[in-house]
C-alpha cells in the first residue's frame, strides 16, 4: 500500500560526517551511527592498512546518493592500533605501541647503524 507523507513530515537525513563507535571489527564491520550499519569500508591512502577494534571512535564519511559509509580515520587520543605501511604483501614496515618496529623483507641502510649507542657494521 502506497501512503503519502503528510505536511510537516521530513525525511531523516544524517550528517556527511560524523564520529561514531566500531560494533563489529574486521571484513564486515559495523558502525554505530543514529543506527548500526554494517560492512562499512575502511578508506586509507595506498600502502596503509588499519582494522579499528570494536568500541574504538571513528570518523565515518558518507558518500552517494544512498550516503554509503567509509571510516576515513579516527581521533588521535582514540586510536589504540598499530601503525602499518606496506608496499606489497612481503614488504612492510609496523610500528607496535609496545615500542617495537617490525620490518618484513629487505632492509637497506644508508649510513651508520646503531644499536643501544654502539656502532654496528663498521
Amino acid at each position: 500500500m502506497w501512503m503519502a507523507r503528510g505536511k510537516g513530515e521530513e525525511i531523516l537525513k544524517e550528517p556527511p560526517a560524523e564520529l561514531g563507535q566500531v560494533t563489529l571489527s574486521g571484513v564486515d564491520m559495523g558502525v554505530a551511527l543514529a543506527g548500526e550499519r554494517r560492512n562499512v569500508t575502511v578508506c586509507l591512502p595506498g600502502g596503509y592498512h588499519w582494522t579499528p577494534a570494536r568500541g574504538e571512535t571513528v570518523l565515518v564519511v558518507k558518500s552517494g546518493p544512498e550516503g554509503t559509509p567509509c571510516v576515513v580515520g579516527a581521533p588521535m587520543a582514540s586510536s589504540t592500533n598499530e601503525v602499518w605501511l606496506s608496499v606489497s604483501p612481503d614488504v612492510e614496515l609496523r610500528l607496535s605501541r609496545d615500542g617495537k618496529i617490525h620490518l618484513k623483507g629487505p632492509v637497506e641502510i644508508t649510513g651508520s647503524l646503531n644499536v643501544n649507542g654502539l656502532e654496528v657494521g663498521k
